[in-house]
């Protein structure tokens, strides 16, 4: 145990230090939908019920992730409050999964091996990422490897923890089900690996009826829960919109999504776990006490991915599934020679230490961006290219932070800045960075769209969220400042003596 808490409160800190190095930045897509959902949240006093009601507040957005912030975001602003959240779901994966190599790999000889398991899933770029994406999936994560926990102590446990570990099941679907509508598919995995232990045991006859009873008890409110939310009558919860609903599942097209989103799963799993990923190749690794597991949650949570048109490029979708791929490697690992088990666990410190740095500090980013691979892809027809590590987002940070600085630092004092096009997820990035101090509390900032752009002012500025730029020159002379910022000077009145405004911006 005094191990185990050694190495937990080693990744705790290091989890806060990417939090504290990654604080700074500017939010990026879903961030900002969060940051104005947590604030509705907070306007409505803390009910979450107007907020889920109208999908003009909750951007059709589970509500939880944003209930849960709302009073961080009152209090230190979005940026730093929904960072806090997400900081907190960071550190609860991390306990999820202790939790989780205690359950699965039980025994006082096994010390070095659940330490293993600890570092192989909670190490790494992407883990850190979440300590400081305003986002809920590290909060997911943890709820979901709980829930794997949970099912397996149900099933394999003592008859006395049968009630409490049941009913703290239910609660944990709940929770989980107000972050990501996602979480529906615990149920029948829990079911199913609970269903499948039983029937393997020889003297489950009588336990297995008092664990189908409580059970039942506990999971059935809970599917209750997820129809009356499908069904319109959940005030705290609707299964449906952009944000994850059930209608965005495009089972029609599911031929040519399937295969992208298992070309996701393996890149994620090959920048977790790279050179130890042969580990779970062994035999040993297709023990029952992996297998299961792997197939009732690893199995069905990817298979109900497979029609989801946005897993494709969503690496943070499969962080659930990084305790089970540990555990693979793990458990196959223990047929090398602890000479080989050294290197290679050694060998996987090194490369994620070197790629969570590049990702997550942003000197670092920037002093290696020009050198890192191109890994955009055109997957879907006539839309966007998308990065193959689109989730590793330091770069759409910096980005973001470049054309803020541009704007913070050429604009003179009191300019008008139009903010063209700003419409992902209708208008969730409008004033976000206003009220957080991003943009220098003296600039006049107007949200249009370039039909609707009237300007009325001799020099302004102009931001594009789209691109290419919009034509300009139609308004005066266009000086471009660079991050997609241009300034634009109306010509002097004719007949009039004025001599044009310098167009440095400065």
């Amino acid at each position: 145990m005094r191990r185990a808490g050694v190495h937990v409160g080693i990744l705790f800190a290091l989890t806060i230090a990417w939090f504290a190095i990654g604080r700074g930045q500017p939010l990026v897509r879903n961030g900002l939908v969060y940051a104005r959902a947590a604030w509705n949240v907070a306007a409505a006093g803390y009910d979450p019920r107007p907020v889920v009601a109208d999908s003009h507040l909750s951007y059709d957005k589970p509500v939880g992730f944003a209930l849960l912030a709302s009073p961080l975001v009152a209090r230190f602003g979005a940026h730093d409050g929904l960072r806090i959240a997400s900081l907190l779901g960071a550190l609860a994966y991390v306990a999820a999964v202790a939790l989780f190599a205690k359950a699965l790999l039980p025994g006082e000889e096994r010390p070095r091996a659940r330490t293993a398991l600890l570092w192989l899933a909670s190490f790494g770029p992407l883990v850190a990422c979440q300590a400081w994406s305003a986002h809920p999936d590290a909060w997911f994560a943890a709820l979901f490897v709980v829930a794997v926990a949970l099912s397996h102590r149900l099933a394999t446990g003592d008859d006395a923890g049968v009630p409490r570990r049941a009913l703290l099941l239910a609660v944990v679907f709940v929770v989980a089900f107000l972050l990501k509508n996602y979480a529906l598919i615990l149920l029948p995995s829990c079911a199913l690996y609970i269903a499948v232990q039983l029937r393997a045991a020889a003297h489950a006859g009588r336990r297995a009826r008092r664990l189908a009873a409580w059970s039942g008890a506990a999971l059935l409110p809970v599917l209750a829960f997820t129809v009356a939310a499908r069904l319109g009558w959940n005030p705290l919860s609707r299964l449906e919109g952009e944000g994850g609903g059930a209608d965005q599942y495009a089972f029609a097209k599911i031929g040519s999504i399937w295969w992208k989103t298992l070309a996701q799963l393996g890149i994620a799993l090959a920048l977790q776990f790279h050179v130890v990923l042969i580990g779970a190749l062994r035999r040993t690794s297709l023990a029952r006490d992996v297998l299961l597991p792997a197939l009732c949650f690893g199995a069905i949570y990817v298979a109900g991915l497979t029609p989801f048109p946005t897993a494709f490029y969503n690496m943070r979708y499969f962080q659930p599934l990084f305790p089970l791929a540990a555990l693979a490697v793990v458990r196959g690992a223990e047929a090398w020679p602890a000479a080989a088990r050294r290197l290679a666990f050694t060998l996987f410190l090194l490369v994620n230490g070197a790629t969570t740095l590049v990702w997550n500090v942003p000197s670092l980013f920037d002093r290696v961006r020009p050198r890192l691979p191109d890994t955009r892809v055109r997957w879907l027809e006539n839309g966007p290219p998308l990065a193959l590590l689109d989730n590793l987002r330091m770069e759409q940070h910096r980005d973001q932070a470049a054309w803020l600085a541009t704007l913070n630092e050429r604009a003179e004092p009191g300019a008008r800045v139009y903010l063209l096009d700003v419409d992902y997820y209708r208008d969730a990035q409008r004033t976000v960075f206003e009220r957080d101090g991003f943009l220098r509390p003296d600039l006049r900032t107007t949200y249009v769209s370039r039909r609707e752009l009237r300007p009325e002012e001799p020099a302004f500025y102009v931001w594009s969220y789209g691109s290419p730029p919009p034509p300009l020159e139609r308004y005066g002379r266009v000086t471009p400042l660079g991050n997609r910022v241009f300034r634009v000077e109306s010509p002097p009145d004719p007949g009039t003596d004025s001599a044009p405004a310098s167009g440095s911006g400065k």
